[in-house]
């Protein structure tokens, strides 16, 4: 299939609500590459977050159009573009009639880093869809995962990364969706493949730190439980958490970002989504794993990146 036939083809199982959705990123990431500022800032809602790749970096929307100001100001735009074969941006529709919010993940490609990942929220504002919450990553590869986190790891040694303050659970909704997310954890640690899947929606999407692992949870299930039928999980230790409870009527989204430790690893950070469902439970819809880079080193690493990607 022709690349342009599988971009027709993923758009036509986009809802129109889901397909508005995405023209909003599209619109927003034209505007930065111009440097239009009020196109840019207008597809911003009013409470947004944005996360970048360093976990220090947590703006809201007055501290995030000030950063960009002198940018645009000098026509500095930045370029991250959605692929354009229609497969790597993915906008689900949140369970609530109203059709006002959904939920993302895209793989773009940037002119300064490479390859990029961004996840998040979009509200629905009359007709205008705006970004509630985007959290921007740089995903590394399988091969140069173990060589890349030591580097890190090293680095967050000799100069300690303080995690940006965001916003903790204070309503009913968000602790219990945080209960989910420790027991997803829990779970994981003690290779328990029964609990930690049934933590998951029935058609969740599960990514991983390569560009390539974006799997349906049937895909990520198969993935996994061979590990944790030998016994063998993972533990990724929360150290910090922020969780907004989507604007919906049914109060039964609830967005998150945690940064997280891993003896393996070091930090790593974790995005997505819970629904409640039916039968009042929380379960995870979307999960996102990356590993954040320091500002320091990440042009660094990702032209190394790029570099072994052209090999």
């Amino acid at each position: 299939m022709s690349l342009l036939l599988a971009a027709v083809a993923a758009l036509s199982l986009q809802s129109a609500p889901e397909q508005a959705a995405a023209a909003a990123l599209t619109e927003l990431h034209a505007a930065a590459a111009r440097s239009y500022a009020e196109a840019w800032a207008d597809r911003l809602a009013p409470d947004l977050v944005w996360i970048g790749n360093e976990t220090s970096e947590r703006w809201d929307r007055a501290a995030f159009v000030d950063f960009a100001a002198p940018v645009f100001a000098r026509e500095e735009g930045w370029v991250y573009a959605a692929r354009d074969d229609g497969r790597q941006r993915h906008v689900t529709l949140a369970p609530d009639p109203c059709a006002c919010v959904a939920w993302f993940d895209e793989v773009l490609d940037s002119e300064t880093y490479g390859t990029a990942r961004g996840e998040g929220l979009l509200v629905r504002e009359g007709e205008t869809w705006r970004v509630l919450r985007y959290a921007l990553s740089y995903p590394i590869p399988n091969d140069l995962a173990n060589g890349m986190t030591a580097e890190i790891r090293a680095f967050e040694a000799a100069t300690p990364i303080v995690d940006a303050p965001g916003e903790a659970a204070d309503t009913p909704e968000e602790t219990a969706a945080a209960a989910a997310l420790d027991a997803l954890h829990q779970a994981a640690s003690k290779a328990d493949g029964a609990v930690y899947f049934d933590l998951f929606t029935p058609d969740a999407t599960y990514i991983g730190t390569d560009v390539t692992e974006h799997w349906s949870i049937a895909e990520f299930r198969s993935y996994a439980e061979p590990y944790f039928n030998r016994g063998r999980g993972w533990t990724y230790t929360p150290r910090s958490r922020s969780l907004t409870l989507a604007p919906l009527d049914c109060r039964c989204v609830v967005w998150f970002d945690e940064a997280l430790d891993s003896a393996s690893y070091g930090t790593s950070r974790g995005t997505g989504v819970l629904v409640r469902g039916d039968d009042g439970r929380w379960r995870i819809a979307l999960y996102a794993l990356t590993f954040p880079i320091p500002n320091v080193l990440a042009r660094d690493m990702t032209a190394r990146i790029r570099a072994a990607a052209a090999q």
